[in-house]
């Protein structure tokens, strides 16, 4: 007996290695057996299984799950309403802002403002409307019920949409403006929770090791869907997969295949409002500086090539939103002997405080936007310039949402818009509390203040801007705003540097700086007696001496370095420039600056 087990266990052990060594050797026989094993109705081959309902949004580059889904479903459940984030309607160019003093809720967008307050008062346009329509709010977050915004004649303009007839539990949002694919799902198509899932059904399945695992084999395969075929919604998300939504609601992923990726069609292209540039020629605007005092008209020069002056008249007095003036008729009278438009520069005064509580405030917006408009209208300006500067980063958005609310009111009465911001990047509170995408799709025109590369309390002395810097920052910006919204703005003035060895810091500098416009630049090479060369590298004159104790340095701006900048213009396809400012200039830039703006106009 014990011979004869013997016996069977070296046949068994024989068979194995036989196997082994077959499989080793036979890759399709390999595969077909697990495929073949995978069927067996003793291997369970798929249990499906659902996820937990959420409430979800299909955004341009995928799916976004609400982080309140349990708290909105709970409402949704209590209301009889479909809630969803006010924030998805940002993909509409529909942006939003509670304020929480006045309980009051303001959407606005490219073709209407709604104001709804948390009692349930709508007006659209500023018209009441017998809808109700009561908000919730969940800390900084605004939602609105679905079915009753859907009430309003004006829906359609809002983008967002509810998809229907979801069997998975899954709220489900989308929205008219974005561009969408969709894929064509096989039968029997498995759709997965996640990569691993589906990385561990391909394994049973395509493994060549040499031998069966039969205890991985007998563990069912734990899928959300198994397709009956038909289109699904698709975002290719990387890691190998495609992230599909079904016609059942089920969000999950399928593996990324070249064919399906041919396979996928677009079945709905961004259909943001058109816009047609407001000027039919290139834009050359300039700066009037307006401090203590207008400037004498009998004095002003003869700018050719200019068709816009853009005097800063205006700023934000108090946090309530009243604006001071220094506006001047006599300078009004020179503009339009001149044939020149003018777009009135309101600032924010640069007061970081006082500009954080009036963009918090419904009343102080409305209060800014109809004295602006009211001064528009009563002096005949063409349009208005925004120069909001040093804003806190976490304003980023309340500052788009009032640019937004501003350009809504613009739009009633055919009226320029302009902002004025820096390039890309930068620090938190001057460059990156500007969402410049988003903001070149509201405004007419972005006038990119493209100087102070250096800026006057630089840590290192090094020019105002020079050209690599320049093209750099405005190829970046035309990657995400249309060329034909950016203004290039031009520097009409350089820093004198005075640098000294540091007392406290080795190997280091210490660095002052002054400001100075043209003339004053010429008054100061003549003085000094100094020998000016080019630096191809900022193409720039540079000079420098030694002045007592100081490194006296110095990069200088002329009708030249200023051409070669403007000629980005034309490389890039952008709307024109604008130069800061009209008093530092010298009397050649003008003629110099219209020839190469409009090289190639008609």
């Amino acid at each position: 007996m014990k011979k004869t087990m013997i016996v069977i266990l070296a046949v068994l052990l024989a068979l194995a290695l036989v196997v082994t060594a077959v499989l080793s050797i036979n890759i399709e026989l390999n595969l077909r057996i697990r495929r073949w094993a995978q069927e067996l109705p003793i291997m369970g081959a798929y249990e499906t299984y659902e996820l937990a309902p959420q409430v979800v949004y299909l955004g341009e580059e995928g799916v976004f799950v609400e982080p309140y889904t349990e708290d909105l479903l709970r409402i949704n459940g209590e209301t009889g309403k479909t809630h969803f984030n006010a924030y998805w309607l940002w993909d509409s160019l529909y942006t939003h802002h509670y304020d929480d003093v006045k309980g009051q809720t303001n959407v606005v967008g490219p073709e209407h403002f709604i104001t709804i307050s948390d009692q349930g008062e709508v007006t659209v346009d500023d018209v009441p409307e017998s809808v109700q329509i009561i908000p919730v709010h969940l800390e900084e977050n605004t939602f609105l019920p679905y079915e009753d915004l859907a009430a309003l004649d004006v829906f359609d303009s809002l983008g967002i949409r509810l998809q229907e007839e979801t069997t998975s539990g899954h709220v489900i949002f989308s929205n008219d403006y974005l561009p969408y694919q969709q894929l064509e799902l096989e039968p029997g198509q498995l759709v997965f929770e996640d990569v691993e899932l589906m990385n561990d059904y391909r394994d049973k399945r395509l493994s060549l090791e040499t031998y069966i695992e039969w205890q991985d084999m007998r563990e069912p395969t734990w899928i959300l869907e198994e397709s009956l075929g038909g289109p699904a919604t698709a975002f290719v998300s990387g890691e190998e997969q495609i992230t599909v939504v079904t016609e059942k609601g089920t969000i999950g992923v399928i593996r990324e295949t070249e064919d399906r990726l041919a396979a996928m069609e677009i079945i709905q292209t961004a259909r943001l409002p058109e816009w047609q540039p407001p000027l039919d020629r290139p834009i050359m605007m300039v700066w009037e500086a307006v401090y203590g005092r207008n400037p004498d008209v009998d004095t002003l020069p003869d700018m050719p090539g200019v068709n816009v002056v853009s005097p800063t008249w205006y700023g934000l007095r108090d946090e309530e939103g009243n604006v001071s003036s220094m506006v001047s008729n006599a300078y009004i009278g020179w503009a339009r002997d001149n044939g020149y438009q003018i777009w009135a520069l309101v600032s924010n005064e640069f007061d970081i405080d006082r500009t954080h509580a009036f963009l918090k405030s419904a009343d102080a917006r409305e209060r800014f936007i109809d004295e602006m408009i009211s001064e528009a209208l009563t002096h005949g300006y063409e349009g208005i310039n925004v120069d909001f500067e040093h804003i806190y980063m976490a304003d980023r958005d309340r500052l788009t949402h009032f640019i937004n609310e501003l350009a809504w009111a613009m739009k009633q009465h055919d009226l320029i818009l302009s902002m004025d911001v820096t390039i890309m990047g930068g620090s938190d509170n001057w460059s990156k509390c500007y969402d410049h995408e988003y903001l070149g799709k509201i405004v007419d025109y972005l006038m990119i203040m493209t100087y102070d590369e250096h800026w006057a309390s630089s840590p290192i002395s090094g020019p105002v801007a020079s050209y690599n810097w320049v093209e750099q920052s405005m190829t970046q910006l035309t990657q995400v705003v249309d060329p034909d919204r950016l203004v290039l703005g031009l520097p009409f003035y350089t820093r004198v540097w005075r640098e000294q060895p540091s007392t406290d810091q080795a190997d280091s500098m210490v660095n002052r700086s002054s400001a100075i416009g043209m003339e004053a630049q010429a008054n100061f090479i003549e003085n000094n007696d100094l020998n000016v060369f080019w630096d191809e590298e900022s193409k720039l004159y540079y000079a420098a001496f030694i002045d007592g104790e100081d490194l006296v340095k110095i990069w200088v701006e002329n009708a030249e370095t200023l051409s070669i900048r403007a000629g980005l213009v034309n490389e890039l396809g952008m709307a024109g420039i604008a130069g800061w400012q009209r008093s530092f200039a010298a009397d050649d830039v003008w003629p110099a600056l219209r020839d190469v703006v409009f090289r190639n106009a008609d």
